[in-house]
């Protein structure tokens, strides 16, 4: 048998045969660390997990739920961000794709569509005045994440040299999931029930930073993670185009394919777009391959962009509950869009801040123009509409939307075209700067180190 043949029956054995194997090693060095396709059947099953939250902030905002379904809305979102978020990490160092890490990846998607069915009464409960937390929800969460305790103690058996840390992960796991279901099964005022949750929120994410400063990091790939995080947005970002689906449907079963219709349909694919466009000029795999300590404030930040952007959806879902007869006003259909909007383009910002360290004001005012727009959007509700519920057969109501729509798209334009006239070669200054004053505060050996990344 050739070299080639062995070769050859090593990729096959890699690809096809799913035994148990070593967690070490699993990168060759140099290589980089890839997404497997069932790393993104994953993603699929929790970005369903975000849209059916994002359905029932839609259903609340309808009948005037705005608190309570917000409250409802983020502690989903941070439920199920959260677990992927845990997982992902894990993945990155130890995912070797057997057939163990294969079952214990399926059963944590089933603890997800779990957690889905318990939306409905969590949003119910909030709206209510009761915590947003019950069995079924805490069910679904537990299931996704027993598994990875699982995981993290075979870490340490096949990882001696970070032992102590991934023995940590999985006892702080333990203790968080006792620790929620709890929660769920102890009877408690709703006050007392929410500041525990707000309590064990903090504590699992400063339980996380605490244990890889003090203990050390796991091994972790910043191409892989920066590719998870960014597939991960841009599969939620399929939201914002299945509601604008969903609104064009509705105002084209009304009164058939129209002006409005078209400005609708082009400007929700365009926010798509435009925010999709936007998130990508962040360069975070380039930064956090310079700078892996930052990776934590960047990741944290994204459970605040996975909660953002099924919002964006939301807010079209509203224009289509509008679009059908339902009850909003022009103003709560433009405050639906245009404060997700808002928020992703500042969180865009914002992991911009954390990786490069800049506090300068060269991007505050392409900021600020990206939000002029959703400013505008608002301005036209509150004239058009005069506090009044939005009727469909009325042409100077269905121009109103039509504009709102058009003026929420139009924040993304603005900072997709801002950001490439100026913000690119913003960065870029930024970054050599950056590079050039760690070089200048480095030991010689390590300055060499700089110079060699900021050629590559």
């Amino acid at each position: 048998m050739t070299g080639r043949d062995e070769d050859l029956r090593a990729d096959l054995r890699q690809e096809l045969r799913h035994r148990v194997r070593p967690l070490t090693d699993l990168v060759a060095p140099g290589a980089a660390r890839r997404v497997t396709p069932l790393e993104l059947l994953y993603d699929l099953t929790y970005v369903v997990a975000f849209g059916a939250a994002a359905e029932e902030l839609a259903a609340s905002f309808a009948v005037g739920q705005f608190t309570a379904g917000v409250a409802a809305y983020l502690f989903a979102i941070f439920a199920v961000g959260w677990a992927w978020l845990n997982f992902t990490w894990y993945t990155s160092a130890y995912g070797n794709d057997d057939a163990l890490f294969r079952v214990a990846t399926i059963v944590q998607m089933v603890g997800a569509l779990i957690l889905v069915f318990g939306l409905p009464q969590s949003f119910e409960d909030a709206a209510d005045g009761r915590s947003p937390n019950n069995l079924l929800l805490v069910v679904g969460y537990l299931v996704m994440r027993v598994p990875l305790v699982a995981l993290w103690l075979r870490a340490a058996v096949h990882d001696p040299a970070h032992r102590r840390t991934t023995l940590a992960y999985a006892i702080t796991n333990v203790v968080a999931q006792l620790a929620w279901l709890l929660t769920a099964v102890i009877p408690m005022p709703t006050v007392i029930a929410v500041l525990a949750l707000g309590a064990l929120v903090a504590a699992e994410m400063t339980a996380r930073v605490v244990i890889e400063n003090v203990l050390g990091w796991t091994p972790w790939d910043a191409g892989h993670i920066a590719e998870r995080f960014g597939l991960l947005t841009l599969i939620t970002l399929g939201e914002i185009i299945f509601a604008t689906t969903r609104t064009v449907s509705a105002l084209t079963q009304e009164q058939g394919w129209s002006l409005p219709a078209v400005v609708i349909a082009t400007s929700g694919l365009v926010l798509a777009a435009g925010l999709w466009w936007a998130y990508y000029l962040v360069p975070s795999q380039v930064l956090l391959r310079l700078w892996p300590g930052r990776v934590f404030a960047w990741r944290y930040t994204h459970l605040l962009l996975f909660a953002a952007v099924p919002a964006v959806g939301a807010g079209l879902r509203v224009a289509a509950d509008a679009l059908e007869g339902g009850g909003p006003t022009l103003l709560q259909i433009a405050l639906s869009l245009a404060v997700p909007v808002a928020a992703v383009l500042v969180l865009v910002f914002v992991l911009w801040s954390v990786l490069v360290r800049s506090y300068d004001l060269t991007h505050i005012p392409l900021l600020l123009a990206s939000l002029v727009p959703l400013v505008a959007a608002v301005v036209v509700a509150v004239a058009a509409g005069q506090g009044a519920a939005f009727d469909a057969g009325s042409d100077s109501d269905l121009a109103a939307l039509t504009t709102i729509v058009l003026l929420v798209a139009c924040s993304a334009v603005v900072e997709v075209v801002g950001h490439e006239i100026v913000g690119y070669p913003h960065t870029v200054r930024v970054v050599e700067r950056r590079l050039r004053e760690d070089a200048a505060s480095s030991p010689p050996e390590d300055r060499r180190a700089v110079r060699g990344a900021r050629r590559d």
